[in-house]
């Protein structure tokens, strides 16, 4: 097996555990003033974060299929997180709700990765061009999902610990 089939197959477990471990995360909360609560003076809620975590996960599952396909990227909202958090009125929504909404957006998201063949590294590093301009491969998608995940469960347990 070569070296990065294996990275990949961590990512792709990454992208399937970390909704659980958020998941239990938000559950867990005892102090219903925690949803309340931001990040930072400006900073986000636990509804805002999950439902950027939905948003984020949609944009995702379509860029991965054009970079599947070969085909064109698809034209980000051009707006900002901040932006499209706000317009969705996410702060008054229900946490649970959207983290319910995330889960099922991540499943075929998820499917979509874990069908393509481990081993084919022309297809994980076929060039696309992201919104800047920049190159951007399924490698680089994967990866960032990974991350993406973990950097906002972060930010809830920051925001629950007030």
């Amino acid at each position: 097996m070569q070296a990065l089939s294996r990275y990949r197959r961590w990512q792709l477990w990454a992208m399937e555990k970390n909704p659980v471990n958020i998941e239990q995360v938000v559950k867990s909360i005892t102090d219903p003033g925690a949803f309340d609560r931001r990040d930072g003076g400006d900073g986000w809620t636990i509804s805002e974060v999950l439902g950027h975590l939905a948003d984020v996960d949609s944009y995702f599952l379509k860029r991965a299929r054009a970079l599947a396909e070969g085909s064109e990227l698809p034209a980000s909202s051009g707006k900002s997180p901040d932006e499209m958090v706000i317009e969705a009125g996410y702060a008054e929504q229900d946490a649970l709700d959207l983290l319910e909404k995330w889960k099922e957006g991540r499943g075929p998201y998820h499917a979509l990765l874990a069908s393509l063949p481990e081993d084919d590294e022309a297809l994980w590093e076929r060039p696309g061009r992201d919104a800047d301009g920049g190159g951007f491969t399924l490698n680089d998608q994967l990866v960032l999902t990974a991350y993406h995940d973990c950097d906002h469960l972060h930010q809830i347990v920051k925001i629950i610990r007030g």
